[in-house]
């Protein structure tokens, strides 16, 4: 053991790209970094790597402290930490490959995979089989188990199937409300191997790993340079204990693997373009909307210790997890803790980019700090939503609806690109929006703000006027040719008349 000290000063670290947000983007490096270096300190935190990351990879990273407590030896982008539970991304995304060849069903009764697998025979009997898709959104009935399974991970193969068909038991009906569970991630594992025909390692190195050249990303630990890995620590009566490391067995699949912050940049770089438009598509056999489907809530989490009232629903993907926040849209990461280690890894779909942290401490807190690091960028205009061009029937709806402000006793321009139901029910006197009123309040037409188009679909726009300005919503109908289906006028709380 050794006594805590303050680990060494800050080694500042390159700049490596400039981020598609714009160059605006660099001066918010240092906030970043500030915001980590403070973390360390209170949560004393013998080593921190971080970095910040966009559609086109790592923009930037940090790295504080040591790799190991008694040593004098730092930390890089290199450094390869356990990342815990984040594995369990890795997992999902090799179970969902596997179904998008064909190769198993989510909703395959595990039982038909795991033919030595017993349940406790006190239960009743299981109305609804457990199917990959329950153990993938962590809705099984499977018990929370971070206590146990944290010191599974060196579990062999045959002692884990040996402890499958000794028996299994259940806390909460299958399907019925999401439950964490490691060892659910440890059977997918197990249905993976067996459904390619290869060790779950081999598959991620082969359709992930390597085609991401995700090249010091391992269950094994032992093939790194011992010089690149980072020992984990317990902090015990002031004292830094070491964590062993624990080999790669059985539960590996729910949280084993070992990664650097420059490897799971370019991770979260390919979630990231899964959901931008303008990014064409990597030549992988990952299709993006398998990746968008892994940040879809298939199971909601009704969370006692949700606390951010911006945060409006959350609940787990597969082998990730998903909250909807008023201001920065849908957040998508997933943490990590085992002995020695924490970890966290966020992004923001809506605004193209993440924070990535790791440190090896057991347990670490990272995921508020990773959350306020993006905050601020959001909120501090650093990053912005990129825009979408607006399709050619959204244009037609704009040009019809401005012509209708600037000569309202001419509706024809509405008439034309309208569907039959907005016609129905009201005259055009009485049908809102009534463009003479709308004209005798704002008067003359100043300007046109573009389209901020929210879909193909969707989108809105504004009107300055003599008088004030207002916002005109619009939404098309589903039929072809898309004609206008609803419009609404949103006043402009500065305007000089309402």
């Amino acid at each position: 053991m050794s006594e805590f000290q303050h680990p060494r000063p800050f080694d500042a670290a390159e700049d490596l790209a400039a981020s598609h947000n714009g160059p605006i983007l660099s001066t918010s490096f240092l906030s970043i970094d500030n915001l980590f270096m403070n973390f360390l300190e209170e949560h004393r935190v013998p080593g921190l790597v971080w970095g910040l990351v966009d559609g086109g990879g790592l923009i930037h990273h940090g790295a504080y402290g040591v790799s190991e407590s008694a040593s004098t030896h730092g930390l890089s982008k290199d450094s390869v930490f356990r990342i815990a539970s984040m594995t369990k991304s890795f997992t999902a995304l090799c179970v969902l490959l596997l179904r998008d060849q064909h190769k198993l069903s989510l909703d395959d009764p595990i039982g038909d995979w795991i033919t030595e697998l017993r349940f406790d025979p006190q239960l009743d009997q299981i109305e609804t089989p457990i199917t990959i898709r329950h153990l993938l959104s962590m809705s099984s009935g499977l018990v929370e188990d971070d206590p146990w399974a944290d010191r599974q991970l060196a579990l062999s193969p045959e002692v884990f199937q040996a402890m499958l068909s000794n028996g299994i038991g259940l806390d909460l009906r299958p399907s019925t409300a999401f439950e964490y569970s490691n060892l659910g991630y440890a059977m997918l594992g197990l249905i993976a191997t067996r459904a390619a025909g290869v060790s779950l390692a081999d598959m991620a190195a082969e359709n992930i790993f390597s085609p991401l050249a995700m090249a010091s990303t391992t269950w094994d630990l032992q093939t790194m340079d011992s010089d690149r890995l980072v020992a984990g620590h317990s902090l015990c009566d002031n004292q830094w204990v070491l964590e062993p490391s624990l080999a790669d067995g059985a539960f590996g699949p729910m949280g084993g693997l070992g990664s650097t912050i420059e490897d799971l940049a370019r991770w979260v770089t390919l979630h990231l373009n899964a959901w931008s438009e303008q990014t064409p598509r990597a030549s992988l056999a990952i299709r993006p909307s398998t990746l968008r489907e892994m940040a879809d809530i298939h199971r909601v989490m009704a969370h006692p210790r949700m606390t951010d009232p911006d945060v409006t629903a959350q609940g787990y993907g597969y082998g990730l997890m998903i909250a909807h926040h008023r201001r920065l849209g849908r957040i998508v990461g997933h943490s990590g803790g085992l002995p020695g280690f924490g970890s966290r890894m966020e992004w923001l779909p809506d605004y193209g980019v993440g924070l990535v942290a790791l440190a090896n401490r057991t347990y670490a807190p990272l995921s508020d700090v990773v959350r306020r690091g993006l905050e601020y960028l959001v909120e501090q205009g650093f990053v912005t939503t990129p825009t979408r061009e607006p399709s050619q029937d959204l244009q037609r709806i704009y040009l019809a609806v401005n012509a209708s402000y600037q000569d309202p006793e001419n509706y024809q321009s509405i008439r034309d690109v309208a569907l039959a139901t907005y016609l129905l029910d009201r005259d055009d006197d009485r049908r809102p929006p009534n463009f003479t009123t709308l004209r005798d309040h704002y008067g003359r037409l100043l300007s046109v703000g573009p389209i901020i188009a929210t879909g193909k679909l969707r989108g809105s726009w504004t009107l300055d006027c003599e008088h004030g300005s207002f916002t005109v919503h619009a939404m098309l109908g589903p039929t072809l040719p898309h004609k206008l289906q609803f419009l609404q006028i949103v006043k402009d709380s500065r305007s000089e008349v309402g």
